[in-house]
């Protein structure tokens, strides 16, 4: 069978570096797109090879995220799946709306909620001819809502709202693709850690001693998950043992939700 190809948007962060790692493992080609130039080049030289492609990219401009899906389009001949990973809470720590001014909760959005319907629009044209797709969008256990202070989520409030939003985006998608052979999946993360230095990670170590043991009290498994985990689960909504699976917003935090 043909290699199949996949589209990461935020591909180069932790969560979309451990998915990219993952589907080049099992044999898929794979187009990595993300605003940080610098981790892109660091992806593309841990992955060299004609199977990845790397492209710099804001995932909220509908022109470079068409010129994006063009490049995976002209370069593999087809597209079979889309990880809508590229995200994020943002720069402002704020808890309540009167703390956000309407850019940074315009910025949240966007990189949330507009990055996944301009990657969903760009790519659904080869799907639909194909009569096959696979769509998996990032949300977050951050979408049903958390009590307390922010800790490692900064923007938390339009973050919560970008991630809810999600939820009902990849519901109502998946009933309008469904008889095109296209699924659309959620997932919600929880709490994520990836290696020393990556960002959530940092944040995480950078709490006191008594927020960082809550936390990890509050998970019924007791720790946090790990980035490879995460790409286990989209690896297999884009396989064809998922086929069946569309419209479903799946946990991976531990037994949180």
């Amino acid at each position: 069978m043909e290699a199949r190809v996949a589209i990461l948007s935020g591909g180069a962060g932790e969560l979309g570096r451990a998915t990219a790692a993952l589907l080049l493992a099992q044999g898929w080609r794979v187009l990595a797109t993300d605003a940080n130039a610098g981790a892109l080049e660091a992806l593309a030289t841990t992955h060299q090879g004609a199977a990845l492609l790397t492209r710099q990219a804001d995932a909220t401009d509908p022109d470079q995220v068409a010129a994006a899906v063009a490049l995976a389009q002209d370069s593999f001949g087809r597209i079979d799946a889309l990880a809508n990973v590229a995200g994020g809470a943002g720069p402002v720590r704020a808890r309540h709306a009167d703390e956000l001014d309407l850019a940074a909760w315009t910025h949240v959005m966007d990189l949330n909620l507009r990055s996944a319907f301009l990657f969903s629009r760009a790519v659904l044209p080869a799907m639909r001819r194909q009569k096959h797709g696979r769509i998996v969008n990032f949300s977050s256990i951050i979408a049903r809502g958390e009590k307390g202070p922010p800790t490692t989520v900064t923007g938390r409030l339009p973050y919560a709202t970008a991630k809810a939003a999600l939820i009902g985006l990849t519901s109502q998608m998946a009933k309008d693709l469904a008889e095109e052979g296209i699924t659309v999946n959620a997932i919600l993360p929880g709490l994520i850690l990836g290696a020393q230095g990556t960002r959530i990670r940092s944040r995480f170590e950078a709490l006191p001693e008594a927020e960082r043991t809550g936390m990890m009290a509050a998970i019924p498994m007791g720790r946090a998950g790990t980035p490879e985990e995460v790409a286990a689960v989209v690896s297999f909504l884009f396989s064809d043992a998922a086929s069946y699976v569309s419209g479903v917003a799946l946990p991976i935090d531990g037994a949180y939700l």
